[in-house]
């Protein structure tokens, strides 16, 4: 514990944002609109709409799956967490953009929703555009906005300490941490909100993710579905979530100066809560391909058979099964692959790659038979999106502590413990 008292009663420079971020930021979000609007304004639009659709798709996973990390984590009252947990809120910004960006996809809404003009049977009471949109967008709302109130009250927790733009983020000891007997009774109760909210944002996002799942993917092939897919999708956000903070660490620990609370150990938990996640979505998968496997009906083949069967989808599709699922697996449990910084970084790094592509195989083959959508259409736009999530988060790990208040007390409260 003497590297995380020390981390706690020292206080870091000063942090600013280096002009040369916001200029990648900007270079970025110029590439992907550029591209858009180019793409856009061609004859056939419907390649642009199709990877708008994929960049959400994936940029929403990762965003809204970093910022779950961050309630899980408190749900769960780790104290090994602290400096993660800031990485986690910093997504808030970003999570509005993508919510405003499915609002745009409404307007290319012909370009990918298959089922548009009937066809569907009894599920068109499911299937209507309005109905669609009014459940995915108002469910996207309510996550931003319980997103909002939940950041929002260690915000204020930490702006009652004096530390929310504060220049210094971190001048507190360990023996701060016991508020007088006046503040108990209110301390008590902001620990009770985050409790409750925690457990409904979990819930909420499990929902929401489930019903993007059902009709931003699974609609695509419309005689296609499956009871499985909503779990697969949400826990596919959680797997890039906690990929994308890996790397928000590593690159930024240092800067944030907490580099004293990142040891060998929290790489690990990190590393393990990244392995753990690879065999879900591997359990996943295989249960999918089970099913789909001995009941070989038409209506279940309908998804896979393109993607397994064809080119250039079925080695794309190996691509992904070797890297995002059995690759990451069997790259972590080495031990010494979890601990190396670099090393799981890199790791990190290539979870994202596959997740992407991953995104991509679930949405385009269902749209057509060749890759009309080209991959680099498609990564060009995702850059867009990576520069508007750069822009959003920076400005708020600058203005912000590094580690709440809130989460130092739980690792005041484990010290005490021990």
């Amino acid at each position: 514990m003497t590297a995380v008292r020390a981390a706690i009663e020292t206080s870091p420079a000063p942090r600013r944002v280096a002009g040369w971020v916001y200029a990648l930021a900007g270079g970025l979000m110029a590439v992907g609109a550029v591209t858009f609007g180019i793409a856009v304004t061609r004859p056939d639009p419907a390649p642009a709409w199709r990877a708008l659709l994929v960049s959400f798709l994936y940029w929403a996973s990762l965003g809204c799956g970093a910022l779950m990390w961050s309630v899980i984590q408190r749900v769960a009252r780790t104290a090994w967490s602290a400096p993660v947990n800031r990485l986690g809120h910093a997504a808030l910004g970003f999570i509005a953009f993508v919510t405003v960006v499915l609002g745009a996809l409404y307007f290319g809404r012909k370009y990918y929703l298959t089922w548009l003009g009937g066809g569907v049977g009894d599920r068109g009471a499911w299937l209507n555009v309005p109905s669609l949109y009014a459940r995915d967008l108002g469910s996207m709302l309510v996550l931003l906005i319980l997103s909002a109130i939940y950041v929002g009250t260690y915000l204020a927790s930490d702006r009652k300490k004096g530390h929310v733009g504060a220049r210094h983020a971190l001048p507190l000891r360990l023996t701060d941490m016991e508020p007088p007997s006046a503040e108990r009774p209110q301390r008590a109760a902001v620990e009770r909100r985050l409790s409750i909210l925690g457990v409904i944002l979990c819930a909420w996002f499990a929902i929401t993710f489930t019903l993007l799942a059902l009709d931003l993917i699974m609609s695509l092939a419309p005689t296609w579905f499956s009871a499985l897919f909503g779990a697969y999708f949400f826990a596919g956000a959680l797997y890039e979530g906690i990929a994308a903070l890996i790397i928000m660490t590593l690159l930024l620990r240092r800067w944030l100066g907490v580099a004293d609370m990142v040891r060998t150990q929290q790489l690990q938990d990190l590393g393990n809560l990244m392995l753990a996640f690879a065999m879900i979505m591997t359990y996943f998968f295989f249960s999918q391909a089970l099913v789909i496997w001995y009941e070989n009906l038409p209506p279940e083949t309908s998804f896979v058979l393109p993607r397994i069967h064809y080119q250039p989808w079925q080695m794309l599709c190996w691509i992904v099964v070797w890297s995002a699922y059995l690759g990451t697996f069997g790259l972590l449990v080495i031990r010494e692959m979890k601990e190396n910084p670099r090393t799981l970084f890199a790791v990190a790094v290539f979870v994202l790659a596959s997740m992407w592509l991953e995104r991509y195989l679930l949405v385009i083959p269902s749209l057509q038979a060749k890759p009309g959508v080209s991959p680099i259409l498609a990564i060009l736009m995702s850059l867009g999106f990576g520069g508007v999530f750069v822009a959003t988060v920076a400005p708020f790990l600058a203005r912000c502590p590094a580690v709440s208040e809130l989460d130092l007390r739980l690792i005041a409260e484990r010290e005490a413990w021990r």
